[in-house]
């Protein structure tokens, strides 16, 4: 007993520690992000968009702010409360962010998947009259975030989402999307996701993937 305490103690010990080390950019960032991820309130995101953009400004040469940003906008576009054009509106500052944060780093999968994120918002948006046109760019643009990372579990959930879409539209077997899906939720399983949110890469998208692996069953 006195040994597990011990244990107990040097383990709190350790959180605080590393808390106490973060910088004030890593505090901000870590409390933005939590709630960011969240909510799904338009205000609240609208609020984190906002937040990230002001971290951003303070921290010009970091592309985490600049990513969260953009996805806070990408978010508030898929509501479907929106109207077709105020859609439109906030996934075109959602697309700006991506290549604005791309230009701070480059080859980052993250950052693809992202882009890829905001070409389905936007055929999502309007998909009678925009599918024909995106479909292949969205897949396009996951495929290519999957190849730079085979371990990125949100492109390939976002994948599965994107296939199991295309493949319910036209009739067809959602194998292939099912198979993202479940590879998906294995690469979330397998990930430190404390370490993730301590280096403030992003670890969202898990629900995602068991929504439609729920579908698969």
């Amino acid at each position: 007993m006195k040994k597990l305490t011990q244990t107990t103690i040097l383990f709190l010990l350790t959180i605080l520690t590393a808390s106490s080390q973060d910088s004030p950019y890593q505090k901000a960032m870590k409390k933005e992000i939590a709630k960011l991820i969240e909510t799904d309130s338009l205000p609240l995101l609208q609020q984190s968009a906002n937040a990230f953009g002001r971290i951003a400004e303070l921290n010009p040469a970091e592309w985490q702010p600049v990513y969260y940003q953009g996805l806070a906008y990408t978010f508030q576009g898929m509501d479907k409360s929106l109207s077709l054009d105020k859609k439109d509106e906030v996934l075109a500052k959602a697309d700006e962010l991506a290549q604005k944060a791309e230009a701070l780093s480059k080859n980052n999968s993250e950052i693809v998947a992202l882009q890829g994120f905001v070409l389905m918002a936007k055929l999502n948006a309007d998909a009678v009259s925009r599918g024909q046109s995106l479909s292949g760019r969205v897949l396009q643009t996951f495929g290519k975030a999957r190849a730079m990372d085979p371990k990125n579990p949100r492109a390939m959930a976002l994948t599965a989402q994107m296939e199991y879409g295309m493949a319910k539209f036209f009739g067809s077997g959602t194998e292939k999307a099912c198979g993202y899906a479940k590879e998906s939720l294995a690469i979330f399983a397998s990930q430190d996701e404390p370490a993730l949110k301590a280096a403030l890469l992003p670890t969202w998208g898990k629900s995602l993937a068991e929504q439609m692996a729920k579908s698969c069953q």
